[in-house]
């Protein structure tokens, strides 16, 4: 397979340069992603506090708010360090695909980048372990301690060995995605924070179907690297069914985030189940957007396509969807 020309995606800085070199590291944490998580961790903790009878914004004991600077600490720790681990394990794959990106353009060593990653991630470990105790003072949260190890452990296990096992290897990283809002919830609130389970349930289903859309775009240079994801074991055009399979468990989940289930109560309003609704039909036009593309059978154009509508068109639509949680906590 022959690589990508990395000259369609030229440096900002002279190669080599010690801008060049800070800029890279910039790249390999991804800014989007870190934010992404940021914001999720932190509508999942205010949306909670809110049903808990507080204002979103005002009256934060200074415990409290330190958590909140944890929360957001350790959530931009844990993302960055699977995202750089991600990018060290990635890299027969983005030779081909995205050989403009830090690792296969030499800005950054893999050792280097290996080592940083997994600090990152230690270091989220520790932070999310923190705990202010309502009497004051520091205790260890079990919750938090294990939510975050288990994220941890499950996206080295994708980072090194997820691109080999199939369907299992896109539901780890939608167990980690999904994670998100529950994560910030738990780390402010440990005896409330559950609340959020419908909703990091309906996004980890949905995300499962992002994913294998996701591994569908990379499927050159992931074939070039020897991994086993489910496009490739399956084919574009059953996988492509896969994703409506796992997109329509999405439609059936997402209105119980609003309702309620058994003893988890439905913590959100009308304008997250108008949201939800409205990020459902993103994910569907993108899909038929791809969809038309594969049938066209140009590589370029699908690589193309992939890039356009599911790296960027989703994760916009995901930004929105935070947005419309983030609206939730406020009316």
């Amino acid at each position: 397979m022959t690589p990508r020309d990395p000259t369609t995606h030229p440096t900002r800085f002279p190669p080599g340069s010690a801008a060049d070199k800070a800029w890279a590291w910039i790249q390999i944490g991804r800014p989007l992603i870190i934010f992404i998580s940021v914001f999720g961790a932190l509508v999942g903790a205010l949306n909670v506090r809110v049903f808990l009878g507080h204002p979103p914004l005002a009256d934060w004991p200074a415990p409290e708010l330190f958590d909140l600077c944890e929360l957001m600490l350790g959530a931009a720790l844990l993302s960055s360090g699977l995202m750089i681990h991600n990018d060290v394990t990635d890299y027969p794959s983005d030779r081909v695909n995205r050989p403009h990106k830090p690792l296969p353009r030499g800005a950054i060593g893999h050792q280097s980048a290996k080592w940083t990653g997994i600090v990152f991630m230690c270091a989220a470990v520790a932070v999310a372990s923190i705990h202010h105790a309502p009497g004051g003072g520091l205790e260890w949260n079990p919750v938090m301690s294990a939510l975050t190890a288990a994220i941890v452990a499950s996206g080295i296990f994708y980072n090194d060995h997820g691109k080999m096992h199939g369907l299992l290897g896109h539901a780890i990283v939608a167990f980690g995605v999904g994670a998100i809002p529950l994560w910030g919830a738990l780390k402010l609130y440990p005896a409330a924070g559950s609340g959020i389970l419908p909703l990091a349930c309906a996004i980890f289903v949905m995300e499962i179907g992002r994913e294998i859309m996701v591994c569908i775009g990379d499927m050159p240079g992931d074939i070039e690297a020897g991994f086993r994801t489910l496009p490739i074991r399956q084919g574009r055009d059953r996988a492509m069914r896969f994703v409506l399979l796992y997109y329509a468990g999405y439609l059936l989940l997402l209105p119980i985030p609003f309702t309620g289930i058994g003893p988890l109560p439905g913590l959100f309003g009308p304008v997250y189940l108008a949201g939800a609704i409205v990020f459902a039909a993103v994910l569907l036009a993108t899909w038929a957007a791809t969809w038309r593309t594969i049938r066209s059978g140009n590589e370029e154009a699908i690589f193309d396509a992939f890039e356009r509508h599911i790296r960027f068109g989703t994760r916009m639509g995901v930004v929105f969807f935070q947005l419309i949680l983030l609206l939730e906590a406020f009316v």
